[in-house]
């Protein structure tokens, strides 16, 4: 199902498309994944079979899109049923830091305020990936980079070998 809607928020109407891809065979889901930039994964907490599926899918998104051209949310839905939870909080976290993806449980049965924000996330940092895209890509050359240049196109090779400082980072 592909819905298409007008939303605003931070004062900007943005039109989204938004398809519904819990019906589709495995084989159409590679062409989805090529035309889209921003994706939510939605498992329950309650099922643990949802979670893997849900893995599975980051998997399947991060092998075809590069990184800086799609943004993705991990969205842990049916969280008002802790009694009968099957995926603990840190599991999801742990996978959204695998691939890299927002993270976020929510009760969509007990008031949408939840997701709600998960989705203005979504689509702020999509705008945000659109708009860098958007820009040239330029590049600048430091001092030691056009010395570097000017050597290499007259043949003077530096042999001096110089050691690096360690550095750490914290």
């Amino acid at each position: 199902m592909l819905y298409r809607h007008n939303i605003t928020f931070d004062n900007v109407v943005s039109e989204v498309e938004i398809l519904d891809t819990s019906k589709c065979t495995s084989g159409c889901l590679y062409e989805h994944i090529r035309w889209g930039e921003a994706f939510v994964v939605v498992y329950s907490v309650c099922d643990r079979e949802s979670f893997r599926e849900a893995q599975e899918l980051l998997a399947l998104i991060a092998r075809f899109k590069l990184p800086s051209y799609y943004t993705a949310l991990l969205l842990g839905n049916q969280r008002d049923l802790d009694h009968i939870r099957e995926v603990c909080v840190d599991d999801g976290q742990e996978v959204s830091l695998r691939f890299g993806c927002q993270f976020y449980e929510v009760s969509a049965a007990e008031h949408c305020a939840g997701v709600s924000l998960a989705f203005q996330w979504l689509a702020r940092e999509a705008r945000a990936g659109q708009l860098l895209r958007a820009l040239p890509v330029r590049r600048k050359l430091g001092v030691n980079s056009v010395s570097k240049v000017i050597g290499n196109i007259f043949g003077k090779n530096n042999k001096s070998v110089r050691k690096k400082r360690p550095s750490l980072s914290i």
